[in-house]
């Protein structure tokens, strides 16, 4: 059941940001997310006008926000079919598992609400829906599909369920660590083991409160296993084919490894956390890691090296194992001379 809430906006509040506003006077059940929902849906107005989150208010600017009590669940959302292009590695009547490009946004959120996987995953099961509006309809499963998630800038293998006992099916599997991933990752440096586990618990930064890091208190038990595959030194990189990704004479200016990586929990840039946490940072990582976006663009790395190589699922009808592999990308596979592009057995 919607309620409708007006403000009017005091001294001490102008120059606020409208959504942090409401977050500050709406209830508590109704989060940052399903308010930025809101606006984005036009159900939010200052002084009758339609507003964006980030406009910033004034004094005695009227808010009025239609809002759900519990706030607007993300499977609530106006989706729509998009026509981006998708690597599909295995599709059946019950599962669709394809290899996401860097740079491809997952699930829609506030500054993503098109162009991401979701809109493409629409438009492959369900077509153009304004060419046919009574031929088709969305797929009422939970989160879209969506059973896990990978980074904006993280490439590799996806699961999307295509109906919702496939979702449940999925996410029992999730939630109980028989869905296996398996990573690619290059870090900084010469990983001194051949193998290890990082056991830190991981929740969000208490200042920059878009990052996450390793917390004792009040973090999520979060493990990470790896292995090392490949150490490469400086001299190395002299090797490299002068392909797109690398600039002619191009080579790193510090030692580097190959790991594959396993995720035994998934936590929120869990990989990318624990490395920085382990003193190797992936590469091109400029949030965790040390070195700014210029120093990476110089050297032809646009995001982090991070790729999800490999997957295996017990598949949600057939009682039988689904094993699926994909090719590390021109990006990464360029600064590894001779080595597989496929995580090892």
């Amino acid at each position: 059941m919607a309620r409708t809430y007006r403000f009017v906006v005091g001294v001490g509040e102008a120059g606020m940001r409208l959504d942090r506003y409401l977050v500050r006077r709406l209830p508590r059940t109704l989060s940052r997310a399903a308010i930025q929902r809101a606006i984005h849906h036009g159900r939010v107005t200052i002084g009758g006008k339609q507003v964006r989150a980030n406009d910033r208010l004034k004094k005695e600017d009227v808010v009025s926000a239609t809002m759900d009590q519990l706030g607007a669940k993300a499977r609530h959302l106006d989706l729509q079919p998009e026509a981006i292009p998708l690597e599909i590695v295995y599709e059946d009547d019950q599962a669709l598992v394809v290899n996401k490009p860097a740079g491809l946004v997952v699930h829609p959120a506030p500054g993503h609400w098109s162009g991401t996987l979701v809109n493409a995953v629409l438009w492959h099961l369900i077509g153009d829906t304004k060419q046919f509006p009574k031929m088709v309809c969305v797929p009422d499963v939970p989160r879209a599909g969506i059973v896990h998630r990978l980074d904006k800038d993280t490439s590799g293998l996806l699961i999307v369920a295509k109906t919702e006992l496939a979702h449940r099916s999925l996410s029992r599997q999730l939630k109980s660590r028989t869905l296996n991933r398996t990573y690619l990752a290059l870090v900084k440096g010469h990983v001194p083991f051949e193998e290890g586990a990082i056991d830190a618990a991981i929740g969000r930064h208490q200042v920059r409160r878009k990052e996450m890091t390793v917390r004792y208190l009040g973090g999520r038990e979060a493990v990470t296993r790896y292995r090392v595959l490949k150490r490469l030194t400086i001299g190395d990189t002299k090797q490299i084919p002068q392909l797109v990704c690398v600039p002619a004479l191009t080579r790193l200016p510090f030692p580097y490894t190959l790991l594959e990586v396993k995720l035994q929990t998934g936590r929120t840039h869990q990989i990318r956390v624990h490395m920085a946490h382990l003193g190797h940072p992936v590469l091109g990582d400029v949030v965790y890691g040390s070195h700014p976006q210029r120093f990476w663009s110089e050297l032809g790395i646009q995001r982090q090296l991070l790729h999800a190589a490999a997957i295996r699922f017990q598949h949600p009808t057939r009682n039988a194992p689904v094993e699926l592999t994909a090719p590390l990308p021109q990006d990464m596979a360029c600064w590894l001379p001779g080595v597989s592009g496929h995580a090892a057995d």
